[in-house]
């Protein structure tokens, strides 16, 4: 039987090559025997020498996933304490030191920004995730590695020197199991990377979206042309007739007008039917007409609107 025991060391040296995991030939460069011992041998070795390649590539490749992942989140910490400390310390010093006016808040909000971006970068391109899946994955082929090891060393023990035709297909099947739950692993952890990616340029798709949308609409905005401001309204003009004016005693009578504030003006007309206000606002007005006719007070009133450049006029009549 083959040796068992296997230095991880120097599997993982031969190992370190750019690329993804290759698979050698079943049975090509070990032993040439014909006898089952010496097949059985090849088998081992050929099983083992897989699953120690595809531990090996999990190994080597998490470590610059680790370092990039150890960086990223170092400085997204820095700058997010920086975000907390630096309004709180640039007030305590300010005095002290003279900063003068340092605009804290922008500073802040670019430290968390700065933050915000490198946790992003990590997840868009998985490092953190990518370091755990493969350390993950690597200690899972080396656990199942060990059970092979020891149900085949199980398995040989019982076996002895010369196995019997239904002992070697027993042995065939657990190396087969072994190296086909190995492939699973490795397959489940390509499966996660490509769920992980997938996710991961769907959500910056969407994100890109937003802000393409959001500066698109900026733009438009700022090609359109000014909206154009209504100009004030213009005053208009009241015009008052009251043809039995010459009724009242003296020939004279009162004019109250008022609008939605309150009275606008209050004015005695003498010797005249006729009364003109100009450069009154547009809206709704209450016209009031008193006089004196034979000794007793008369009075009556009417709306009036106002339209803007325009003479509204109005005839009221005395109560006599």
């Amino acid at each position: 039987m083959a040796d068992t025991t296997t230095d991880e060391n120097n599997v993982q040296g031969s190992s370190k090559e750019a690329g993804n995991i290759k698979s050698m030939p079943l049975l090509g460069s070990a032993s040439k025997g014909t006898n089952p011992s010496s097949r059985l041998e090849d088998l081992f070795s050929y099983v083992e020498a897989e699953a120690d390649k595809a531990m090996a590539w999990y190994w080597q490749k998490k470590g610059s996933k680790a370092k990039l992942s150890r960086g990223i989140q170092l400085c997204a910490v820095v700058f997010t304490a920086l975000g907390a400390i630096f309004p709180v310390a640039t007030n305590l010093l300010r005095e002290p030191l003279g900063l003068g006016t340092v605009d804290t808040g922008l500073l802040a909000s670019l430290f968390v920004g700065i933050a915000a971006a490198l946790i992003g970068l990590d997840r868009a391109f998985g490092y953190s995730s990518g370091w755990a899946r493969y350390v993950l994955t690597a200690t899972t082929i080396r656990k199942s590695l060990e059970e092979f090891r020891m149900d085949w060393a199980a398995l040989s023990a019982k076996a002895g020197a010369n196995p019997t035709p239904d002992q070697l297909v027993v042995f065939v099947a657990r190396a087969r199991d072994f190296i086909v739950g190995v492939q699973e692993l490795v397959l489940q952890e390509t499966r996660d990377w490509v769920t992980e990616f997938q996710k991961s340029t769907s959500q910056l798709d969407k994100e890109v979206g937003a802000r393409l949308d959001a500066l698109k609409s900026q733009i438009e905005k700022a090609t359109l042309p000014p909206t154009p401001v209504p100009a004030p309204a213009q005053p208009g003009s009241i015009e008052l007739t009251v043809p039995n004016a010459d009724k009242a005693d003296g020939f004279e009578f009162d004019v109250l007008l008022e609008g939605q504030d309150g009275k606008v003006t209050a004015e005695k007309i003498a010797a005249a039917k006729n009364w003109v206000r100009i450069n009154v606002p547009p809206g709704q007005y209450k016209l009031s007409i008193g006089a004196t006719a034979a000794g007793r007070r008369i009075n009556t009133a009417a709306v009036i609107v106002v339209k803007s450049q325009e003479i509204s006029k109005a005839e009221v009549s005395l109560p006599v």
